[in-house]
């Protein structure tokens, strides 16, 4: 797994030295929490979909909407590469979409872990402002601006295939979208709305955007402690300097060497600082195994504190 995604930067180094034993390091970084709703997508697979009621002006605002929310999670679990599929659903007037049979009907359709479904939008009655001289208009029919106010409101069914709580979790908002009409300064009302309705695009990526927020990891700064035998160098100050470098690739392979070692000690410091890097990548179950191999070769005084970190993820 790569560790980029996990870690944002170094904030701090420091290096002590135990009396009659290992030294340690260490290093200050940000690692990615659950997201405020509580959900964790970390490495997980994720589709969003949305119910169409056959109303276009529906259908084309929460299609929207589903597009900036993807976009928003592309942005932080997969660099912006846009990899989250979006998918059109025909809603079924009968359906209860809060219940789990009926999004286990659409996840396996889509075959993701995660599936976010956007119910179909409440639209209020639409008011405009008063017109406004556009500076330097493009076009003779442009001279005016009017904007909009659209009333909305829209529930969002999520289901996690691998939340081991195995339920639909349901969260709603409401807002104003603002799309806005260009004009001559001559047309009425009824046509402005119209204008204004056809540009709900815009308004509802923007939504999607904000409604994707709360599922945005959270990132907190933790101290992970390395140990480590000798001054200067030698394999043990390899594998420091690559780890504060964020070069886990060769931390792991030193300290894997060195988790062989005859001595006791020293096996069980490589195999906690194993455990450390693992945690810090997020692959809590082998830094769950090395950490039990730190224990039963020579326990470590923080070895409490790390295994409480490691079992609050798993």
């Amino acid at each position: 797994m790569s560790s980029l995604p996990l870690i944002l930067m170094s904030l701090a180094v420091s290096v002590s030295a135990i009396s009659c034993g290992p030294s340690v390091s260490t290093l200050s970084v940000e690692l990615r929490h659950s997201s405020r709703s509580g959900i964790d997508l970390a490495g997980k697979s994720l589709s969003v979909a949305y119910l169409d009621d056959g109303n276009s002006l529906d259908s084309s605002f929460i299609a929207s909407v589903a597009e900036g929310f993807a976009g928003s999670l592309e942005s932080e679990y997969f660099s912006g590469e846009p990899v989250i599929k979006i998918y059109n659903v025909e809603k079924n007037p009968g359906a209860d979409y809060s219940c789990r049979d009926s999004m286990i009907n659409v996840l396996v359709s889509v075959g993701t872990d995660v599936l976010f479904l956007f119910d179909s939008p409440v639209l209020g009655d639409i008011s405009l402002s008063p017109a406004q001289k556009v500076q330097t208009p493009a076009v003779r029919d442009s001279a005016y601006v009017v904007e909009a106010s659209v009333p909305y409101s829209v529930r969002l069914f999520v289901y996690d295939a691998l939340d081991r709580a195995d339920r639909v979790r349901v969260y709603s908002g409401a807002s104003a979208a603002s799309p806005v009409a260009y004009t001559d300064g001559t047309e009425p009302d009824s046509v402005l709305e119209q204008k204004a309705l056809s540009s709900l695009s815009s308004p509802g990526l923007d939504a999607g955007e904000i409604a994707g927020r709360p599922f945005l990891p959270v990132w907190n700064e933790e101290n992970l402690t390395f140990f480590y035998f000798g001054a200067s160098s030698g394999k043990w100050i390899d594998a420091i300097m690559a780890a504060h470098y964020f070069d886990w690739s060769s931390a792991i392979r030193i300290w894997s060497e060195l988790a062989a070692s005859p001595n006791l000690e020293k096996r069980s410091c490589a195999a906690y600082n194993l455990a450390s890097v693992f945690y810090i990548i997020g692959q809590y179950s082998l830094a769950k195994d090395w950490l039990d191999i730190s224990d039963e070769s020579y326990p470590v005084h923080l070895s409490y504190g790390l295994r409480k970190k490691i079992e609050s993820r798993l």
